[in-house]
């Protein structure tokens, strides 16, 4: 039977051993694979420790018949593409009004005196995103949170660089955004994913 023929799930028991797909390949893209041992430690909190990982043509993993599939994030491939027939409706009171958000945006809009432009510069910059990512699908970065996929658009506020990343998540029949992050943190959530590609995330 071919050892490599994948399983349903990215998690499989054999032999009081637990195997996941860590979705990381090495360098001649060969999947590698976390493999749990179970904690024999009488103390113990944890019921697994881990015991390293390895290539999916490692002996240390010719005991499973099968081997994980990767970890699937969106039934419908679709949710991973920004679809620009829809619009994005943009929570403006809380992007711009909650205290954490605020911390992430350009000092030079910061202050009371700057809120009527920070909310023009926001508008605009949504707009703007909007059609870039319209007229270039790869700028939208898929990221998973609660349970659900939502696509990261580059915001630029002050110049032609992105400075904040805006998270939208689909809805019936348009785009809810709720937040914006730092690219920083978008470039983390989104590599849970898979590795950013696209120029503006990458690090």
């Amino acid at each position: 039977m071919d050892q490599t023929a994948p399983s349903n799930l990215p998690l499989v028991f054999d032999n009081d051993q637990c195997l996941f797909n860590t979705g990381l390949y090495t360098r001649r893209y060969e999947t590698i694979y976390g493999l749990f041992e179970p904690n024999t430690k009488p103390d113990a909190r944890q019921r697994w420790f881990l015991k390293g990982f390895f290539k999916e043509s490692d002996p240390m993993l010719v005991s499973f018949e099968y081997l994980p599939c990767r970890v699937r994030f969106a039934e419908d491939p679709s949710e991973l593409v920004f679809d620009y027939r829809l619009p994005i409706r943009s929570n403006i009171d809380h992007i711009l009004g909650d205290e954490e958000n605020l911390t992430r945006i350009p000092a030079s809009l910061m202050g009371e005196g700057n809120s009527l432009l920070l909310r023009r510069a926001f508008e605009g910059a949504v707009v703007e995103a909007a059609r870039r990512a319209a007229a270039n699908y790869t700028l939208a970065v898929p990221q998973f949170y609660g349970g659900r996929i939502q696509l990261l658009l580059p915001l630029c506020l002050t110049g032609d660089k992105p400075e904040l990343a805006l998270t939208i998540q689909r809805e019936d029949g348009f785009y809810a955004a709720r937040t914006c992050l730092t690219l920083d943190m978008a470039y983390n959530n989104a590599r849970l994913i898979c590795r950013p590609e696209t120029s503006w995330i990458k690090r």
